[in-house]
């Protein structure tokens, strides 16, 4: 078991997901600090639409555990069955996870890494000539997959199950710890997740904010969170719980290199 020495650590993952970070951190002796920076806003598919796809497209990619949860929450039984009988691709260990828990086989996932550009290194997605996919993922995501996947000859439509909106929650108890320096790292898994920290919390603050040491899950956040400001970024080797917490206790015990 580490020893997080009482540090204060901010977790902003959306509030449904937020809880196995806390516990770890809570278990290993630190003090987690709710506060999530994204709000997952669930949308409704239309029925013809999921029907249409499920009986055209060949593959379907799920972006996130949350894609996985809230498409799958949109089907019944029927369509469940009908979704087994595809081919299920995952961008990650997590959105795998997720899949296996709502029943359904995963075809292909990166053995390495959890991205967008994992997932197209696959030797399987070199050529998708005249393949139908369905990509189902957040509203406004990114779009590297869907355009690459078009370039090398594949058929490709979205299906959005979800969008991130910025909560409206009191920032009171975060701002006095800034203030007063007792908040020691923030935890980040998102680029959206620290665009909306700094718009969350008042310009007076950013210089102070901007010092406390960041633990991200990707070179991509890193980059960002870098071009925003903050001086010290840490990146852990996984978007894991795990991962992040064991990033957390190098940084604690000053043997983070970077």
């Amino acid at each position: 078991m580490a020893d997080l020495k009482k540090v204060h650590i901010l977790v902003t993952r959306p509030v449904h997901q937020a809880e196995k970070l806390c516990l770890l951190i809570r278990e290993n002796n630190g003090i987690p600090i709710r506060f999530p920076t994204l709000e997952i806003i669930p949308l409704i598919l239309k029925r013809d639409e999921i029907e249409h796809y499920l009986t055209k497209a060949d593959w379907f990619i799920f972006t996130s555990t949350n894609a996985v949860h809230y498409y799958c929450s949109q089907l019944d039984d029927a369509k469940m069955c009908d979704l087994k009988t595809k081919n299920c691709l995952a961008i990650g260990k997590a959105t795998a996870q997720a899949l296996t828990t709502a029943g359904l086989n995963v075809d292909l996932m990166p053995a390495h890494g959890y991205n967008s550009e994992a997932l197209l290194n696959l030797e399987a997605l070199q050529d998708v000539s005249q393949k139908k996919i369905v990509i189902i993922r957040g509203e406004n995501g990114r779009e590297t997959l869907a355009d690459t996947l078009k370039r090398r000859g594949a058929n490709v439509n979205y299906q959005d199950v979800y969008r991130r909106e910025i909560p409206e929650i009191d920032c009171t108890n975060v701002l006095q710890l800034i203030t007063k320096k007792h908040l020691d790292l923030i935890t980040i898994t998102s680029g959206e997740a620290i665009q909306n920290l700094v718009e969350m919390l008042p310009e007076s603050q950013h210089d102070l904010l901007k010092k406390i040491p960041l633990i991200v899950v990707s070179e991509r956040i890193q980059t960002i969170a870098k071009s925003l400001g903050f001086e010290t970024v840490a990146l852990a080797q996984m978007p894991s719980d795990d991962a992040i917490l064991k990033t957390i206790t190098t940084i604690i015990n000053g043997e983070y290199s970077g």
